[in-house]
């Protein structure tokens, strides 16, 4: 993907603090919110992205693929503080992994790299997702946004045969947070 691996990381971290970001203004009681994304709530988002993290550190450090626990379950009673510690997990086995480690995942091998452009993705553009539940103001960094548009570029086929997002919006705008929304289904207002 000709970026350094150190940029790669680093944007990794940043995605994942801005998800957390959000994360911290869920007001409690919220939990049933509907967010953008068909069928979730703000929890059930949550627990997508928690799962997330907890597959990318079992990748790493178990070298396996465990289907994901996507109950509530797995957020306990305090959801921000086992974020937190997943998160943190998953950031110091990345810090520790060569960005062209090979990952098992059940329908492909791919690298760490590779893992890290989905779940820089996953991680800012469901907190636009839980910043709109919330209705809390939150801007995709565009450095970020950048980087997972070149990333998408590669992967377009990817998309449009996916069941993970919606079909590509019309940009009411061309900074590079709207345009990755938009292309991954969100309509942006």
């Amino acid at each position: 993907m000709g970026i350094k691996t150190e940029t790669i990381v680093d944007l990794y971290i940043r995605s994942v603090a801005a998800f957390g970001e959000v994360l911290a203004q869920v007001p409690a009681g919220s939990w049933d919110v509907p967010t953008p994304c068909r069928d979730w709530n703000t929890q059930t988002l949550v627990v997508h992205v928690v799962s997330g993290e907890i597959q990318v550190a079992n990748m790493i450090e178990n070298e396996a693929f465990l289907e994901p626990d996507l109950s509530a379950n797995i957020l306990g009673p305090d959801p921000m503080s086992t974020w937190r510690g997943t998160a943190l997990r998953a950031i110091n086995l990345v810090q520790q992994t060569d960005i062209d480690s090979q990952l098992p995942h059940p329908t492909m091998q791919l690298t760490l790299e590779e893992l890290l452009g989905a779940r820089i993705t996953d991680n800012i553009v469901h907190a636009w997702d839980l910043s709109q539940a919330i209705a809390t103001p939150y801007d995709i960094d565009s450095e970020i946004a950048d980087w997972a548009l070149d990333y998408w570029l590669e992967l377009y086929d990817f998309l449009e045969n996916s069941d993970h997002y919606g079909p590509p919006q019309s940009p009411p705008d061309q900074t590079p947070g709207t345009r990755l929304l938009s292309l991954l289904g969100r309509t942006v207002s």
